[in-house]
């Protein structure tokens, strides 16, 4: 998949389920700070509005405060800033994306399983994903900080990409570039590059964390878990830099070492045994 592919495979857009809820956070979604967000909230609950403010505010302003106490906290979680986000989430209702937005439709998968390696077959729908309990438990797996823990954070920032089953977390929508969505609020591919140092597209933050865990890991079969997910990083985020046929001509994707790896010393593990397939082993012949 190259980069000029990455809006138009398919799309995925909670906005055509509820288009009234991103109606009242569109712009700032693609163009807001924190700060931003604070001081909307804070005219929001003022309660002495002058005549312009309330005029400005007029079928506008969202009138759940709880928009912006979403869309402050995942702005927080595209910066890395799990602490604000925590504090954010935690200050909503516990069933809000449950009764909101598509949350319950894009936000239904267990997030510490990398889509990536489950047949659809394999996929349930049935989790009940709370936004405020997802950064607690990452909070929790970074201060463990063992080889287990940052497996289980690879995984979860796998899914967090534009790649995995938890999109949402970071993103409202998933769309073509040709989409009524982009159309109304401007394309925002450029600034999805930069969310989570550019784990949204190229997945800096889960290959990191898969180096980790196989780094500190002194177990073969999460060895070979991390070495194969460092394979999968590595090429997407290789395709997520290509523009076009001729400079994929130029800059070959190739496999590293992480993939002879898989193939060689850790061929009987049970993780090998589940994932090894031709496709794969292509890569390396």
């Amino acid at each position: 998949m190259m980069k000029s592919d990455l809006k138009s495979d398919g799309e995925y857009s909670g906005y055509y389920n509820s288009p009234y809820f991103y109606s009242y956070i569109g712009y700032f979604d693609r163009s807001a700070t924190i700060e931003d967000v604070d001081r909307l909230m804070a005219l929001q609950q003022k309660k002495d509005k002058t005549a312009f403010e309330k005029y400005i505010c007029s079928g506008t302003i969202a009138p759940n405060i709880n928009y912006y106490k979403d869309l402050k906290g995942t702005i927080a979680f595209r910066n890395n800033n799990l602490e604000l986000a925590y504090e954010t989430f935690s200050s909503m209702p516990k069933d809000f994306w449950e009764k909101n937005y598509s949350y319950k439709d894009y936000l239904n998968e267990n997030p510490f399983t990398p889509k990536i390696l489950q047949k659809d077959k394999e996929r349930k729908f049935d989790y009940r994903f709370n936004k405020t309990e997802f950064i607690a438990k990452l909070i929790e797996l970074k201060k463990q900080n063992t080889a287990s823990s940052n497996l289980q954070l690879a995984h979860a920032y796998f899914n967090v990409s534009y790649l995995g089953n938890s999109w949402m977390m970071v993103a409202y929508d998933w769309t073509s570039g040709e989409s009524y969505v982009d159309y109304v609020y401007g394309d925002n591919t450029e600034i999805e590059k930069t969310y989570q140092k550019g784990n949204y597209y190229s997945l800096t933050m889960a290959k990191m964390y898969y180096e980790k865990a196989l780094k500190m890991s002194k177990n073969n079969n999460e060895k070979a878990l991390a070495s194969l997910m460092i394979f999968e990083c590595n090429y997407y985020g290789h395709y997520a830099s290509i523009v076009s046929a001729e400079e994929e001509e130029k800059n070959p994707f190739k496999a590293g070492k992480e993939l002879m790896n898989f193939y060689s010393l850790y061929k009987t593990t049970p993780t090998f045994r589940k994932y090894n397939c031709p496709l794969l082993k292509a890569f390396i012949n």
